[in-house]
């Protein structure tokens, strides 16, 4: 029985070749596409899985609030704070210190290396953190003198020599052996590292001191014991900054599992682009699903006398619901085994437009087979179930007769029709409004003029001789100018407060980000002073030494307007720590050391002294290749054993937005295919009613009918459908996007021509999809449709 209606069922696809085509073409497109959304959202999901403790730990973070509502959530805390909670909390089974830095420059035997990630961590790190450790000492971290490498650290150092013992020299103060060789964590860690330092190093290195509570600047994980109360925990260390002298500040702990896709203010959590791209994804297998019903209940029609002819016979309901199951579920293997070729074909494009490493791994999933069952349960139940119990429910004596079922209304088809463009168009408006999003970002004015900008990392022999480094690459003519910082502007600043002003509110407390630079950053970035003037031509004069050895300084306007200081040119400012008054030489405009998902913070700019960590070069646009070669060989005429290494400033504000760019990339390529699976089925849709009433178009024709009066009584009936569409999906489009770009402080408008465009665009492409089946309808010989009759 199974197999007589698996052969009927193929005979049957055969015979309606063309929809059986859309059909699975449809199903199988949607099907390739959900599955590689589902792939990236795995992929999401699947970060820090490998921590064995991982419901356990919890990430120390502070709530700091200053005047006018200004608020800062950071996890830097307190250096003593991880021995504090061990020492005088049972909840705490481990506490560490840590930081986690970009790179590190070394040399092994005179060769230098710059790799990284690298953490700087306490001795509980590797208790919290799980770590498996290949060989070497598990209590490594305690040995202030060894260090960790992971196993693809070693294999790149030391290639297949054993890595335990040997020596890196960080200066020639400060040299490591390793002690230790833990397992690699394959990119899925929120805490990426290759290298783990002693928390030691950041004495050595940088002077902190472990001993202060004012100097927020690690982060503080915690192991907590099984059963602990997570709140009540929280509010026992909630006041510990307070008691410890910063008033302002309060502590809280946060799932570190939840540290991947959610922040500690709650504001544009990456978990919306897990939500976005399920959306997307239930949307184009809705849309594929519908067009499976849609065909499916059009040719129910042509079926109705084989339906009541079998009944008539004998054949009970359940027999035709198996025979239309079975005919529908060889559509359904059809399209899930052409899906899989899809997805196949479909991976190398995708890898490069999401920067995601997608292999079919990642069908071992637990959360990937559930979500795969899901989408297959709603393709059965949407494409599959319904139609065949629709198919199988006609009364005999009606299913024989001819149809004479209505036009006009709301039929289902019609429903399904306008729901598939109700999609349609919200993903298209949609891409649009992120694309304008994308454009409005590129093209905002930051403050400075970021065209033709690079960036030269001064690290190493570079950071001894930045002096000579300078005045080398100064010599070059196509160096229109230089300046040196300490940090770059779109990487934001270290925030401080205390500080002190003339006229200062006590009640006044204002967070500040700092910054040191030359004298003439501002003429390099073509930043604007709105009032005073930049730094003198000498350090003498900067440093007022004829009466205070602390600097003037220069204000952005929002500190200025934060600190409620008119006329602050001339006024003196105090730094908290600082003996000295110091003095206002100059307020320089608003600009951006932030992503646009911020407003402008307050700035406090400073003469740089010592220790730059960046040139910045404006470079003369007309020989920028030719120029940058230069910079490469001055550069190593000063410092020919350290790497010259070049960033760009367009490239590095753009990474500010990398998440932005690629769903906006992924929204085009999906709303083209829902669109052109949407087309499809409209196509199959039109060309079935088309044969239905070609016998009506040849007694119109008969009548005197013209093509063009055909061809407008037949694309109405469609057209009408998509405009009912395009007036739903608006008011969605536009509370969706509200809602994505609530996550930007700095925003393009959602203007009406966004939506007229996109409904144009659907109603183009339904026009043209419908309109060519019209024509060759209206254009056929009315003698062919009416011979029979």
């Amino acid at each position: 029985m199974i197999l007589r209606n698996f052969v009927i069922g193929w005979r049957n696809i055969k015979k309606n070749g063309t929809f059986s085509i859309i059909n699975i073409v449809g199903l199988s497109l949607g099907i390739a596409v959900v599955t590689l959304i589902l792939f990236w959202v795995v992929d999401e999901l699947n970060f820090d899985k490998f921590q064995k403790n991982l419901d356990q730990i919890y990430t120390v973070y502070e709530h700091q609030q200053y005047s006018e509502g200004q608020e800062l959530f950071t996890y830097c805390t307190p250096f003593p704070l991880s021995q504090h909670l061990m020492d005088n909390f049972s909840e705490v089974e481990y506490a560490t210190t840590f930081w986690v830095n970009g790179e590190q420059r070394f040399k092994i035997n005179d060769k230098e290396f710059k790799e990284g990630p690298v953490v700087y961590a306490g001795k509980e790190f590797l208790n919290i953190f799980s770590g498996v450790i290949i060989e070497g000492d598990p209590d490594v971290l305690s040995k202030p003198d060894q260090i960790i490498l992971t196993e693809k650290m070693a294999s790149i150092l030391f290639g297949d020599e054993p890595a335990l013992g040997k020596v890196l020299k960080v200066s020639d103060e400060i040299s490591y052996s390793v002690g230790a060789i833990i397992a690699s964590s394959n990119g899925k860690s929120t805490i990426d590292f290759e290298i783990v330092f002693p928390l030691d190093y950041m004495n050595k290195a940088f002077g902190s001191d472990f001993t202060r509570w004012d100097n927020n600047w690690p982060r503080t994980s915690v192991l907590l014991a099984e059963g602990t109360n997570v709140q009540e925990f929280e509010k026992s260390i909630t006041n510990l900054c307070k008691d410890n002298g910063q008033d302002n500040t309060t502590l809280y702990v946060f799932p570190f599992k939840n540290e991947r896709l959610y922040v500690y203010s709650g504001k544009n959590n990456r978990i919306q682009y897990i939500y976005q791209f399920l959306g997307i994804a239930i949307i184009i297998i809705l849309i594929a699903s519908i067009n499976f019903i849609n065909l499916s209940i059009a040719k129910a029609e042509h079926r109705r006398p084989e339906v009541g002819i079998r009944k008539v016979m004998g054949a009970s309901r359940l027999t035709i619901l198996k025979q239309f199951v079975h005919e529908k579920g060889i559509m359904i293997l059809i399209s899930l085994f052409l899906s899989a070729i899809l997805v196949l074909l479909f991976i190398p494009a995708f890898r490069s437009v999401s920067d995601k490493v997608i292999t079919f791994g990642h069908l071992q999933n637990k959360y990937m087979i559930l979500m795969l069952i899901s989408v297959v349960f709603t393709v059965l139940v949407l494409s599959v179930v319904y139609p065949s119990l629709y198919l199988s429910s006609f009364n005999p004596a009606e299913a024989i007769k001819k149809s004479n079922s209505k036009r006009g209304g709301i039929s289902l088809k019609n429903l399904l029709v306008v729901i598939q463009f109700v999609l349609s168009v919200v993903l298209i408006s949609s891409t649009l409004v992120i694309s304008r999003q994308i454009k409005f970002i590129n093209n905002y004015n930051l403050g400075y003029n970021q065209a033709n900008l690079i960036y030269l990392s001064l690290n190493g022999e570079a950071g001894e001789k930045h002096e000579a480094v300078k005045q080398e690459l100064l010599q070059l003519s196509g160096v229109v100018n230089l300046t040196r910082t300490n940090r770059l502007p779109f990487y934001g600043g270290n925030s401080s407060w205390g500080f002190d002003w003339e006229g200062r509110d006590p009640e006044n407390n204002v967070l500040i980000s700092t910054m040191n630079v030359d004298r003439n950053y501002f003429e390099t970035m073509e930043m604007n002073l709105a009032d005073g003037n930049g730094f003198p031509e000498t350090y003498n004069e900067v440093l007022n030494l004829e009466e205070t050895p602390s600097p003037q300084v220069i204000l952005n306007q929002e500190a200025i307007r934060r600190m409620g200081l008119k006329e602050p040119v001339g006024k003196y400012f105090r730094r908290g720590g600082d003996e000295n008054k110091g003095t206002i030489t100059g307020v320089v405009e608003n600009f951006h050391f932030q992503s646009l998902h911020s407003g402008v913070e307050p700035m406090l700019i400073m003469p740089l002294f010592d220790n730059p960590s960046n040139i910045i070069i404006r470079i003369n646009p007309e020989n920028f290749s030719g120029t940058i070669e230069e910079i490469k060989k001055s550069w190593s005429n000063v410092v020919p054993l350290t790497t010259c290494e070049i960033g760009f400033f367009d490239d590095s504000i753009e990474t500010l937005y990398n998440s932005e760019v690629k769903i906006s990339g992924l929204f085009k390529y999906f709303s083209f295919i829902a669109i052109f699976i949407s087309c499809i089925g409209l196509f199959g849709l039109s060309m079935f009613i088309i044969e239905r009433r070609k016998k009506e178009i040849g007694l119109r024709k008969v009548n005197g009918a013209k093509i063009s009066d055909v061809m407008v009584l037949l694309n109405k009936s469609f057209i009408k459908w998509v405009v009912i569409a395009f007036f739903i999906a608006c008011p969605i489009t536009w509370y969706i996007m509200q809602k994505w770009l609530g996550n930007f402080a700095y925003k393009t408008n959602i203007s009406w021509w966004v939506f007229a465009l996109s409904g144009m665009l659907a109603l183009s492409i339904a026009l043209f999809t419908v309109s060519w089946q019209s024509w060759k309808a209206a254009k056929g010989n009315p003698v062919e449709a009416l011979k029979y009759e």
